[in-house]
């Protein structure tokens, strides 16, 4: 179990790269990614170091390749120990946003993401439970560095513990040639008080839930993202006004975060636990 320690991201501006050992790739320090499988074979890593970056010598490059032993792949990293595999660094903070520089080319059809998760360990339940998270769905192009910022909405009143930060080239549907490269990560501003628990326009219950979760909103709601602890997407849904039900009953026991894009561009992000 991680202790909160540290107020930075580990190797935010992704400065410092290894090669593991066996392979003939590097990977950022202090992430984890999907290159041991994208090189299966004699194939090409799907998360690269880039040069120049935004600030400092290097930035991360996540490319959806062809792979010819494992098909389509995304490129990912996420924030791990690779040599433990546990997950996310210690943080105890309440930061307003994830900041950082970004530029993308998704291809058409396809949908990249950043995504932050801060987490608290209840030592009486002996699980993890979600404190707060920010997601950014990316699509179309930007073809040169430019800011990010992505809000985090907090579930509860706590201090988290530990934060993973996930960036991936492509969701549920790769396409190859989609990529998503990312520099000088960080937070900015905290939460008060007042505002750390916000869109209480938004039910979404019961949880824990086993088959259905039931989906209420004031507002009319654009589109519905159920997204893993890993950021990854796993059930995707279209607009509705007022109510949705959505069948929970395939997922994979453990906790959930549900974003709503709503038709006025903001977003109500919550989280359940599916038993």
């Amino acid at each position: 179990m991680l202790a909160p320690a540290v107020a930075q991201i580990p190797n935010g501006g992704f400065e410092n790269w290894v090669t593991p050992t066996g392979t003939s790739y590097q990977d950022p320090v202090g992430w984890i990614t999907f290159n041991g499988l994208a090189t299966l074979g004699g194939g090409t890593p799907t998360t690269e170091q880039g040069t120049p970056g935004f600030a400092g010598s290097y930035y991360a490059k996540m490319t959806t390749r062809l792979e010819p032993m494992v098909g389509i792949i995304a490129g990912m990293v996420i924030t791990a120990d690779a040599a433990s595999g546990a997950g996310g660094f210690p943080y105890a903070s309440r930061p307003s946003a994830l900041t950082g520089q970004w530029k993308y080319g998704i291809e058409p059809q396809d949908t990249g993401m950043v995504a932050v998760y801060f987490s608290k360990w209840n030592a009486s339940t002996l699980q993890r439970d979600s404190v707060g998270a920010g997601v950014a769905l990316l699509q179309g192009s930007i073809g040169g560095w430019q800011a990010m910022s992505i809000p985090v909405t907090y579930f509860t009143s706590a201090n988290p513990d530990t934060c993973i930060i996930a960036v991936f080239s492509s969701m549920n549907a790769p396409v190859a040639g989609s990529y998503v490269q990312v520099d000088a990560l960080g937070f900015n501003g905290s939460s008060g008080i007042a505002d750390q628990v916000a869109n209480t326009d938004l039910r979404v219950y019961p949880s824990p839930a086993t088959d259905m979760l039931n989906l209420v909103s004031d507002r009319q709601v654009a589109a519905v993202d159920v997204m893993d602890m890993t950021g990854r997407a796993v059930i995707m849904q279209g607009a509705f006004s007022g109510s949705a039900i959505l069948n929970v009953k395939d997922l994979n026991l453990g906790r959930y975060v549900v974003q709503l894009r709503m038709v006025d561009g903001t977003r109500s992000v919550r989280s359940f636990v599916k038993e």
